[in-house]
């Protein structure tokens, strides 16, 4: 009869440990996905007129100190805001041919993944820049287009926090894997 028992203990500590191994695959599966989605993710941020566009490209090409941790990234940034400015006009044109109106906002919303968004906010945090004048159209700048960028950072955190609420269940599950495959002590504690 003990050693049914310990059979069918052994059973479902096999049925047990599979299934959390399952889980974890599952987890992770899930979070590489997710992972997928959002650095493919686009965040949409209002300059509320194309010249906002055009100050931001300023900014990053005259008041923003580079270095080699980040060049590659302000490049990107820059060669990807140019390509939005670009389609917003084309857009712009095509409806002003058409003789469409446009939607409040719809000829200056740019759409940026996470890493462009991300360096963005960066850049503008770390203005360097001299003269009155520049701090006066920095602070305007600021003004029509921070809150727009904070708001999708928001969006991107939230995202963020949800892989790492995926993490966290990942470890977890991690550790009760380790603890049903180590070694039983206290059956070996009571042989001796």
């Amino acid at each position: 009869m003990a050693k049914a028992k310990k059979a069918t203990t052994a059973e479902k500590t096999q049925i047990t440990l599979e299934d959390l191994k399952t889980l974890r695959s599952d987890l992770e599966k899930q979070a590489a996905d997710k992972q997928v989605e959002l650095s493919q993710r686009t965040y949409a941020v209002n300059f509320e007129n194309s010249s906002n566009i055009t100050k931001v490209l300023n900014h990053l090409n005259k008041d923003v100190a580079w270095s080699s941790k980040n060049a590659a990234l302000l490049v990107s940034l820059n060669d990807n805001l140019k390509n939005e400015k670009t389609r917003l006009t084309i857009e712009v044109n095509l409806a002003k041919n058409e003789k469409r109106t446009l939607e409040e906002g719809f000829d200056s919303t740019v759409y940026l993944k996470a890493m462009d968004l991300n360096t963005l906010y960066q850049s503008l945090l770390s203005v360097q820049s001299t003269g009155v004048e520049s701090a006066r159209n920095y602070v305007r700048l600021l003004t029509n287009v921070g809150a727009q960028i904070t708001e999708a950072m928001q969006l991107m955190a939230e995202s963020n926090k949800e892989i790492q609420n995926l993490h966290v269940e990942l470890a977890e599950l991690d550790a009760k894997i380790e603890q049903e495959t180590a070694p039983q002590t206290e059956g070996v504690l009571e042989q001796i």
